[in-house]
């Protein structure tokens, strides 16, 4: 019962609605390239059609999703002149040009090996991929494929995809004990489109609010924080993401829960009662030191609840959201450096339209802050844009949703949607107008985090 006491302090109460159709309604910024992706084209291949038409169907979706092409038509023609040339480029250069295609990506499986070939519509080769041996278990044949997206990606924009990224979220489930209905929630990780799930800890009780430690290198294994009611109260934890149980991080009297680094992982925020009511503190941090000096109560205000800090991108500021007049808005303010800042320090509101507004969260580009807020009964996702000053409605449509999560490329955000008997996980980028859902199957998700 504590625990659910201290979270409804923390979170706006969800209400009961559909999760299904969702939908978006996004300012396009750039006009998207339009790329022709043909058939995997197998011969003696070792590998069966259905195998391959799996793989092909990966390759089509990463960068469908990517949020800077448009996936163009195949036609039959040009199928069969890409199967049939050894230059594909410059041989079909007037053909690709009457079909308007910018890019051309052609892939072949000989044996057991998959080439890929990625050149202009003028036939100048930008990238090739030759040989790369299949395993035949897709899961790791999956991981291939999205590490090869990347890769083209970068080569087209000169910017980093995301196909090869993880999320990290929660699933709850219910169960009896004692005979009342009592909720279990676990740490999950995941590809990006939502495949290869796996449960990372294995607490049997209550775990949430996952977050990726920064990796400053590739030496060492993939942190992340998290909060864990296993010893009683809510506290934050540390675990690499192969072991199944973590260890107490932070060392804090009191209830903890939401913790952010900051991208430098010099910094982590949280909310504790340590002093009294549920106010945000500060932790200074070093990664080859640990944890340096003690918390600083960032922000406190009387008769009021502090939540769901973010860091901007060099840390400088936190915005996190406060109900000190009335109602839960996002706030922002310079991030202490002591223990000397006066904690009640002038803050600055940065949500005024709408009602409820909860978990923020900074774009790695410090441009933009999403965030969910409530309008004509309904939890949407909104935008928070820094250089015009606006507050702008991403999805509209029944069904709540909330804690949006930003990838790398500050383009795509993940976020959950609420329903009184499931939810899921979604998937939307700011330049096209379609948004996927990512997860299914038992339990409700939430709490996704992307990883950086």
């Amino acid at each position: 019962m504590k625990k659910i006491l201290f979270i409804c302090l923390l979170i706006s109460t969800i209400l009961s609605a559909k999760s299904e159709a969702v939908l978006v309604e996004l300012p396009t910024k750039d006009v998207l390239c339009p790329v022709y992706l043909s058939k995997i084209q197998a011969s003696e291949s070792y590998v069966s059609s259905d195998y391959i038409k799996r793989l092909e169907e990966i390759l089509y979706l990463d960068f469908e999703r990517s949020g800077k092409m448009t996936i163009l038509k195949r036609t039959p023609e040009l199928e069969k002149c890409l199967a049939n040339s050894e230059t594909p480029g410059a041989t079909l250069s007037k053909l690709w040009k009457k079909q308007k295609a910018a890019y051309v990506i052609y892939s072949t499986v000989t044996h057991n090996k998959l080439s890929i070939f990625a050149f202009s519509t003028s036939g100048e080769l930008i990238k090739q991929y030759k040989n790369l041996p299949l395993s035949g278990t897709l899961s790791k044949d999956r991981k291939l494929i999205h590490r090869l997206s990347d890769a083209i990606f970068e080569a087209f924009f000169h910017t980093k995809g995301i196909a090869s990224t993880r999320l990290l979220y929660t699933i709850q489930f219910p169960k009896k004990l004692n005979g009342a209905l009592e909720w279990t929630s676990e740490i999950w990780e995941s590809d990006y489109d939502g495949a290869n799930k796996r449960q990372i800890t294995e607490e049997q009780d209550y775990a949430i609010t996952p977050v990726f430690y920064p990796q400053t290198t590739s030496e060492k294994p993939m942190q992340f924080l998290y909060v864990s009611y296993s010893n009683g109260l809510p506290k934050i934890y540390i675990s690499p993401i192969e072991q199944p149980n973590g260890k107490e991080f932070i060392s804090l009297p009191g209830n903890q829960l939401l913790p952010a680094i900051s991208k430098k992982g010099n910094k982590i925020a949280f909310i504790s009662d340590a002093g009294g009511r549920a106010d945000l503190f500060i932790q200074g941090h070093s990664e080859t030191q640990g944890l340096i000096g003690k918390p600083i109560q960032a922000y406190s205000f009387p008769n009021s609840v502090q939540a769901s800090p973010t860091f901007n991108p060099d840390g400088s500021k936190i915005a996190f959201v406060s109900d000190k007049q009335g109602t839960p808005r996002i706030y922002l303010m310079d991030t202490p450096t002591s223990s000397r800042n006066n904690y009640r320090k002038e803050i600055t509101c940065l949500t005024k339209l709408h009602k409820e507004n909860t978990s923020p969260s900074w774009s790695p580009d410090g441009e933009k802050l999403a965030y969910s807020a409530k309008i004509n009964g309904v939890r949407q996702i909104f935008i928070f844009d820094f250089v015009s000053q606006k507050e702008i409605q991403l999805t509209t449509g029944p069904g709540h949703k909330e804690n949006p999560c930003w990838a790398r490329n500050s383009l795509h955000l993940v976020f959950n949607s609420v329903d009184k008997s499931m939810s899921e996980l979604f998937m939307i980028n700011l330049q096209q107008k379609e948004i996927y859902q990512i997860t299914d199957g038992p339990g409700k998700k939430h709490y996704p985090a992307w990883e950086p």
